[in-house]
């Protein structure tokens, strides 16, 4: 082999697009777990562009009724999947400050823009988990 065709990378990866990255990351952000919340408890998530209300079906299973946004006009059965670094990396069943939610329903995957803000339907703030 000729010393040209063994190079080294110009650049490394960064660490927060590292598995170990995302992880350091997602666990030092706020948030909480969709399996520490009861069924019917109701949310409202503020993103970057969006207020979306989300009522939670079975937690265990991640199943939500949504509703905010061009995606979701009206209340829409889905799938809360979890939340992402710009869509590297999911905590699953989890909604983080500063993350962005994944959902799914039908053959769709919705990624938000990032959580700002996350409260009880009855306007006390969450405390994260």
């Amino acid at each position: 082999m000729s010393s040209n065709s063994l190079r080294r990378p110009r650049k490394s990866v960064a660490f927060g697009r590292t598995l170990s990255g995302f992880v350091r990351d997602a666990s030092q952000t706020d948030g909480f777990g969709l399996s520490g919340l009861d069924p019917l408890t109701t949310l409202r998530v503020r993103t970057g562009n969006t207020l979306y209300r989300i009522t939670i079906l079975e937690p265990s299973a991640r199943e939500v009724m949504v509703e905010g946004g061009s995606f979701f006009p009206e209340h829409t059965r889905a799938r809360l999947d979890g939340s992402s670094f710009r869509g590297t990396g999911l905590k699953l069943g989890w909604v983080g400050i500063g993350l962005q939610m994944e959902f799914q329903f039908g053959n769709r995957r919705i990624r938000t823009s990032r959580v700002r803000e996350v409260a009880l339907e009855s306007s006390s703030t969450l405390r994260p988990s």
